[in-house]
């Protein structure tokens, strides 16, 4: 059973620096849509926001949030928790966190396991940016 499961298998590759940066609504925030399940929402993707931009209110996931930060200086204005380069984070599922601040421009593997927000926040002005 498990080697024709193998046999469907096919591996994908993907150059980051091959992919253009997708601008957002909310502006200093771009991404780079690496993988998503279309059924369960959940993604894997590379997020920039540029110094001086952030998430402007508190808000929650439907789902946990991991980062791992590649670079820059990404800050939790309420805690002052700060990304730096090789830092990990973890915001579990229906923990309200933000707003934040990119102190120098960041880049940050951002994954969810599931739908990213249980509803559209207002620093969207559309449905597929919350995605």
């Amino acid at each position: 059973m498990a080697e024709d499961v193998m046999r469907h298998f096919q591996e994908v590759l993907l150059q980051t620096d091959d992919l253009e940066w997708v601008e957002k609504s909310l502006a200093g925030l771009s991404h780079k849509m690496l993988w998503r399940d279309e059924e369960t929402e959940a993604s894997i993707a590379l997020v920039k926001f540029e110094q001086g931009a952030g998430i402007p209110t508190a808000h929650q996931h439907a789902s946990n949030q991991f980062m791992f930060c590649l670079s820059g200086k990404y800050r939790y204005i309420p805690t002052g928790t700060t990304l730096t380069k090789g830092s990990f984070y973890w915001n579990p599922k229906g923990s309200t966190h933000g707003p934040t601040v990119a102190d120098e421009t960041s880049i940050l593997l951002e994954v969810y396991d599931g739908p990213h927000y249980p509803e559209r926040p207002s620093f969207y002005d559309n449905d597929e940016d919350a995605r």
